[in-house]
């Protein structure tokens, strides 16, 4: 299977969960890219049998919940293409002592329903990667098998 990755990050946390996701899809045998969201273009999106977005949630101008702008950016991009023949999987960075935890989630499955995609698995809410860094890997690493497992 042909992946490719989008991730957004701030703190490197979204990057490291990225990469993360990549290392198992290869060691299964897989080809994968990763593509900061500011570099990814849309029409390279059919060049791929799946795509991975991933985002941390941002708070901005006291605004909780938001979308890292990279992925706004993105998004933009995005509007008025369909991409109802292509797979898609979602993960998250939060934290759970914020009122909207990975609310990141939410916007990119919106932009996945926006575009028409096929979201292929429930999609992944990791709480403060670096704090609990060992048991998150752990649920990033199952979450990434379960994509391609089938």
């Amino acid at each position: 299977m042909n992946v490719l990755i989008i991730y957004a990050t701030f703190s490197g946390s979204t990057l490291t969960a990225a990469q993360l996701i990549e290392a198992v899809l290869k060691r299964k045998g897989h080809a994968v890219t990763l593509k900061s969201a500011n570099e990814a273009d849309p029409s390279e999106m059919n060049n791929y049998d799946l795509v991975v977005l991933g985002s941390c949630t941002w708070d901005f101008s006291g605004l909780e919940g938001q979308l890292h702008s990279y992925f706004v950016d993105f998004a933009k991009k995005l509007q008025g293409k369909d991409f109802s023949q292509k797979k898609f999987a979602v993960f998250g960075l939060g934290d759970k002592t914020y009122t909207h935890f990975c609310a990141a989630v939410d916007h990119l499955e919106k932009i996945v329903a926006d575009v028409k995609g096929q979201k292929i698995k429930d999609s992944l809410r990791i709480d403060r990667f670096y704090f609990n860094q060992e048991a998150e890997t752990k649920r990033l690493q199952s979450w990434a098998e379960k994509l391609v497992s089938e």
